[in-house]
């Protein structure tokens, strides 16, 4: 009996499973996945790729300059430094930008179009630039939305001003100088109501004594000139003197960053990259190894690229090329502290080398994370 019912078990064990009917898979196409996934996808690419990704179809193309890929790239955290370059061309040619990217070490010219009055760029992803140096006075502002590349014309300035200084800090552009009138020498635009408010500028003459810097610091304004070093404190409406030196010319102009609540420039004087010790309240030389390579600049600018210190400068007037242009090149350095009070730089990745179409007399950059 026992013997029977194990063959019947074994003969239960060897039967061939079920046959299930056979699944019909069909392969998806990409075109045939809603916009929602295609967006999430394209978010995860790198932007430099966006031009060519822009060629595929219509529908990439939609997606790619739509205000929500950017929401999604900053919720899932792949937004990425975006560098923009404005070079000023000799022979009053006017401005030209180019965007960097430097993972690829190339330079794209910036081709812009006129936005439309109802499409408002993200203030998050917008530039502001102000009259340029080389033409008249002008209270006229224009706004770059970075998403689309294209301009449209900000609120006007209250007074026509020539190559101003500007501070970014808390939403607001701070904006100095350039017009010579006391009672409007310093105004405020408030990028939440697009509106322009004067502000008073400081009793001491001695700011009029060669500017050199502007930068914002810890909820406050600092310009450095060449004799001293104030501040400003925008919700107190209220100015100081934090130093008074007896020359700073040898600062790079237009050349200060901020890393880490440490301000960083270039020193003409040294050849070198300095930071400020507010202890001390001096500029001191940043410890730096195989760097010589920037002894052959002729304009130096330098960026906070990701809480590290880009270094970009064009080279000296006998490397212009008629045919390949200038050659702007570029070098991340990691900072780091030791011993105290030093502060010890290294290359992160060797110097980077692209090249500038055109003749250039000067140019500026910053960062824009998107």
């Amino acid at each position: 009996m026992i013997r029977q019912d194990e063959q019947l078990h074994e003969n239960k064990n060897t039967n061939p499973p079920p046959q299930l009917p056979p699944l019909n898979l069909q392969p998806h196409s990409f075109s045939s996945l809603p916009d929602v996934i295609v967006e999430n996808i394209l978010a995860r690419i790198s932007k430099c790729n966006y031009p060519n990704l822009s060629l595929v179809s219509k529908r990439f193309l939609s997606l790619l300059f739509s205000p929500e890929i950017y929401t999604t790239r900053s919720r899932i955290g792949t937004t990425e430094p975006c560098i923009y370059i404005c070079v000023e061309r000799f022979k009053d040619l006017g401005l030209k930008w180019y965007t960097l990217w430097t993972k690829h070490a190339h330079v794209e010219t910036l081709t812009v179009d006129n936005a439309q009055e109802d499409d408002l760029p993200n203030n998050e992803y917008s530039l502001v630039p102000l009259p340029e140096s080389n033409s008249l006075p002008s209270s006229s502002v224009r706004i770059l939305d970075c998403r689309s590349h294209t301009w449209r014309d900000g609120p006007s300035m209250l007074v026509a001003r020539r190559c101003p200084y500007a501070v970014f800090l808390d939403e607001k552009i701070y904006v100095f100088d350039g017009c010579g009138e006391d009672d409007t020498w310093m105004e405020v635009l408030d990028m939440k109501t697009n509106t322009w408010s004067p502000l008073l500028r400081h009793k001491d003459a001695v700011l009029e004594e060669g500017w050199l810097n502007t930068v914002g610091l810890q909820g406050k304004i600092y310009l450095i000139t060449k004799i001293n070093y104030c501040a400003y404190d925008p919700k107190q409406g209220t100015w100081e003197v934090v130093e008074v030196h007896d020359n700073l010319g040898y600062l790079g102009k237009l050349c200060v960053s901020v890393i880490d609540d440490v301000m960083y420039s270039y020193s003409y004087y040294s050849d070198n990259l300095v930071w400020y010790d507010s202890k001390c309240k001096k500029w001191i030389d940043v410890k730096l190894s195989n760097f010589e390579l920037l002894y052959e600049w002729r304009m130096v600018n330098i960026l906070n690229h990701g809480g590290k210190l880009l270094v970009m400068w064009l080279c000296n007037f006998e490397e212009y090329d008629e045919i390949e242009g200038w050659k702007l090149r570029c070098a991340k350095i990691m900072l780091e502290k030791r011993h105290g009070n030093e502060v010890w730089g290294e290359i992160e990745w060797p110097v980077t080398e692209v090249k500038l179409p055109e003749l250039s007399e000067r140019f500026n950059s910053l960062v824009i994370s998107i």
